[in-house]
């Protein structure tokens, strides 16, 4: 029942690599078909020398070269991305075990700054040992590309005849390793003196330092001389004559956030060549093309209880997700963290919640070293007796100190503070703290004899809110933000403007689900005719209203006779399931075997009253509650021509990582737990959840909106409260649009005309709201996407992969406008009040959008209720596919001297460019004269 989601293939012919050139620049024919689509016909080239797993930046390039090793292979990266071997062949690798074995009359001298041995090409014996001992075991590993390093080694030590033998023994040793792997594509870093030999066995030609370059000998980076670098660019301009690519790596160092960088590699990329900037050791995202940004946060939270019930994601990971980020919880008790490379976090924040550190010195050196690469940092919470006095010096700032005030008042606050209660100043916690040189104050207050604390400040390297001024925790148990959660991450962590992956709307319109939990199944209706709640719920809502809807069965209240725990009932219900199950808007979901109410516990292998539901005979099953279920329902419940898509967590909904990977085994995907309550009664936006949690390797995804047992005080009453839920509807839609509407209930809902009628009030009201209406297993794939898709700068937009499922952009207008024609996979854009735009994709695995300073002039669409599932500009216009669940409503932009053909027919758009139709699946073609 969900809908397809459309992937790319890309083919190259017979694997041939052809390269010409055009007026000195050069193009790819065939290497890479995404890069044609997306507007630059060169491919993105990252290098990454590190140890272990490349970050995962690294993926956002066509080709990638690595230090060869673990967790670097050829298989660790996406298919479509072409992974290159670093080699260095004109000298020895320091501490690389493959030239342990070099015979000494291969060593012609020393490299003094790296510390290599210069081998001697020219020697056929030290030719074959290249060849046999380090190029072959790499090939071996699954490499079929690499990257020949140090060619011109030989240059330090030789002239005349000699440098002659040493560039004849480049050119034979180059043609031995095409000769021994002819499939290898090989890039020459240099090598311009036996260019005219060997560049029919290359694919691309690398030079180092255009404009910044690294001196190994001074440990500095530096500005390249002008007369270096016209040299640089003439030679690499003799590389493209021979229809070669020329690249070309530029050295900057690690400033916040990798500042100058992209600057950098356009100004190579202006020269025609293709670019990467990184650091001297070769170890950080880098720029190039494309320049990926980090969309991971560290978290690391030192609260001992269970991750969810942190402060750290209940109250921290929401906003963050909304500004397009993904939270990554690291518990302190687990240790520090490992290594982070420049470029591969968007930020690391330390939450502290006032529980003791373990280690105060190492996490205070691991921040230093995060403070080294430039990644942001933000200090939150009770932090002030974490850190050492040496990470205070290098944050530019002392250890806040308690000081006894007899008075204290409010000095400064910013528009960012007192968000959502008014601050109060409060003397027992004040600390004596001054906010580094540079900072920008949030907060300050004043004590007696001068005292002054700085709780609040955005500093040159990130940010700070010392607590008791971060959130605050009303009598209620209520919680409320003091400091704007939104501004403050933007602020602190320099977040940059960008499309943001948005899992609340689609085409334009806000994503609209309904979904039931299977409880009260077969409980009667208090009114007449008495009917079970199942086939009241289905006459008066699912057939009223014939929305896409999710309902689940607990599949012990249907077993039949003394297996079940309604054996009266379970013919009717069975009955009455499967005529639901077989309505064409419905799709299947399973509500668990025995309905456990306490996960953590069953899982521990507690059993007491109350901790599922006594099922006769039935002992608790991982298994059984995630995939047993499903298939009982599939042979028992569901049509031939459907099969159950989901579970739907029950009662407290905290499955562990086993029973959340269960279900994604099965190919079922999950959804409950968090649910957004806000509501007038709690405004705070810490009552919305994040999108999910990941049990393991695996995302629990929650239910965006709480359901009726929460507005009806766990079904105490009042019966008729599911109302309320309206309100979250509102307050999660303005000012930021935080979840979609998800109308989510249980069966008992209609077992009373007050929450029978609430239902339908609610119904009602979001038939009046734009929406674009899918199913939940529809939603959990797109919240699974959320954490999957990359995104980069790329010429003078954005590139976007891996966005298939999620299909929603939310662009700031401060960017401009989408240009269409520029762009691939984009189909169209819509205004917001919230000062956004949302864009549409296509659901293509790679997507170029192209921005540009004013409103498109050419055809798109503005909205739909369908998903967009592909989109085809064309010279004159464009054509589109729409796979939707309901009537199909359609708004194109542009259109006022174009031919529309809808699903064949020619039709006329409205005045405001809308189009309907009976169907749900479209498919337009628009031409414009």
């Amino acid at each position: 029942m969900t809908r397809n989601r459309k992937g790319d293939v890309v083919r190259t012919e017979s694997g041939k690599r052809c390269w010409r050139q055009w007026a000195g620049v050069s193009l790819v024919l065939g290497i890479f078909l995404p890069s044609l689509a997306l507007a630059t016909p060169l491919p993105s080239i990252g290098f990454y020398y590190g140890s272990g797993a490349a970050p995962s930046g690294f993926q956002d390039f066509d080709w990638v070269v690595v230090n060869p090793g673990e967790k670097r292979l050829p298989a660790d990266f996406p298919h479509a991305r072409k992974v290159f071997s670093y080699v260095s062949i004109g000298e020895s690798t320091p501490g690389d075990s493959r030239y342990a074995q070099l015979p000494s009359s291969c060593v012609l001298g020393h490299n003094a700054a790296w510390g290599g041995k210069i081998i001697n090409l020219a020697q056929p014996q030290c030719r074959e040992y290249l060849l046999h001992q380090v190029i072959d075991p790499i090939w071996t590993e699954g490499y079929r590309g690499f990257f020949l390093d140090t060619l011109d080694s030989y240059e330090a030590v030789t002239q005349g005849v000699a440098r002659k033998e040493q560039e004849q023994g480049l050119v034979d040793l180059i043609a031995a390793i095409k000769a021994a792997h002819p499939q290898a594509d090989l890039i020459a870093n240099r090598g311009f003196a036996v260019l005219p030999k060997i560049h029919q066995d290359l694919v691309g030609v690398l030079a180092e330092s255009l404009f910044r370059e690294w001196d190994q000998a001074t440990h500095h980076y530096r500005a390249v001389p002008e007369a270096d670098r016209q040299m640089l660019v003439a030679e690499l301009h003799k590389a493209q004559s021979y229809g070669l690519p020329a690249i070309v790596i530029d050295y900057l160092p690690t400033r916040m956030n990798r500042a100058g960088w992209w600057a950098d590699a356009e100004k190579i990329r202006a020269q025609g060549f293709i670019p990467y900037v990184t650091n001297a050791e070769l170890t950080a995202v880098g720029a190039g093309l494309r320049e990926p940004i980090p969309r991971h946060v560290l978290i690391l939270y030192n609260s001992p209880g269970p991750e969810e019930y942190s402060s750290a994601f209940a109250n921290g990971v929401m906003p963050l997700e909304y500004l397009g980020y993904i939270p990554e919880m690291h518990r302190l008790s687990d240790g520090v963290p490992e290594k982070v490379r420049a470029g591969e976090y968007a930020g690391v924040i330390l939450w502290s919640d006032g529980d003791p550190i373990d280690d105060v010195s190492g996490l205070s050196h691991w921040l230093r070293e995060v403070h080294a690469t430039g990644i942001p940092i933000l200090l939150l919470g009770d932090f002030q007796d974490d850190l050492d006095a040496a990470l205070y010096q290098a944050l530019g700032m002392n250890k806040p100190s308690s000081v006894n005030v007899s008075s204290l008042h409010i000095a400064s606050a910013s528009k960012e503070m007192n968000y959502e209660l008014p601050i109060t100043a409060k003397g027992r916690d004040f600390l004596a703290c001054a906010a580094p040189q540079g900072s920008t104050v949030w907060l300050r207050l004043q004590g007696t004899a001068g005292s002054q604390e700085d709780a609040a400040a955005i500093t040159p390297w990130g940010g700070y809110v010392l607590s008791p001024y971060l959130l605050t925790t009303l009598p209620n148990k209520y919680t409320s933000w003091l400091v704007n959660p939104f501004a403050l991450y933007q602020a602190a962590l320099r977040l940059p403007a960008m499309p943001v992956p948005d899992t609340t709307t689609e085409s334009g319109r806000r994503l609209f689900m309904a979904q039931t939990d299977g409880d009260g199944f077969v409980s009667r209706a208090q009114f007449p005719p008495y009917h079970i709640a199942g086939a009241v719920y289905m006459h008066r809502i699912l057939e009223k209203y014939k929305l896409p809807f999710t309902g689940s069965i607990i599949v012990g209240d249907l077993l039949p006779g003394d297996r079940g725990l309604y054996p009266a009932l379970a013919p009717l219900g069975t009955k009455v399931a499967r005529e639901i199950f077989r309505l064409p808007y419905v799709e299947i979901g399973s509500h668990m075997w025995s309905h456990p109410f306490n996960w953590p516990e069953i899982e521990e292998g507690k059993d007491f009253p109350s901790i599922n539901l006594p099922v006769p005979g039935y002992k608790f099953s991982p298994y059984m509650e995630a995939v047993g279920a499903a298939k009982w329902i599939n042979k028992h419940l569901a049509p031939a021509d459907k099969k159950v898509v989901i579970d739907q967590w029950s009662g407290d909904c905290e499955p562990d990582a086993q029973v959340v990977g269960l279900a994604y085994g099965a190919g079922l995907m999950n959804i409950n737990g968090g649910n957004a309550y806000i509501s007038k009664k709690d405004p705070s936006i810490t009552a919305v959840p994040p999108i999910g949690i990941y049990r393991g390797r695996w995302l629990q995804v929650f239910a965006p909106d709480a359901n009726e047992d929460y507005f009806t005080n766990q079904w105490h009453g009042p019966y008729w409260g599911f109302i309320n839920v309206i309100q979250t509807f509102e307050m999660t839609d303005k000012p930021h649009r935080l979840k979609p509407i998800d109308i989510y209930t249980h069966w008992y809902s209609a077992t009373r005309l007050a929450s029978l009628s609430a239902l339908e009030k609610v119904y009602d009201w979001a038939l009046t709201q734009s929406i674009t209406p899918i199913y939940v297993a529809d939603y959990a794939q797109i919240a699974n996407n959320f954490f999957t898709i990359h995104l980069a700068r790329q010429g003078n937009g954005f590139w976007i992969g891996n966005a298939t499922a999620l299909r929603e952009l939310r662009m700031p207008k401060t960017l401009g406008y989408p240009d269409i024609q520029a762009s691939a996979g984009i189909a169209g854009y819509n205004d917001t009040p919230n000062g956004a735009y949302y864009v549409h994709m296509d659901g293509s695995k790679s997507v170029y959008l192209a921005l540009q300073s004013g409103a498109p002039s050419v055809p798109y669409i503005v909205s739909a209720n369908a998903p967009i599932s592909a989109f085809t500009n064309q010279k004159n216009g464009f054509q589109a596919e729409l796979r939707g669940y309901v009537p199909a409503q359609v708004q194109l932009a542009n259109t006022q001297s174009c031919q529309v053909r809808m699903n064949g027919k020619p039709v006329t758009p409205a005045a405001n460019g809308v189009l309907r139709s009976a169907q749900h699946d479209l498919h337009l073609d628009v031409h414009c004269s």
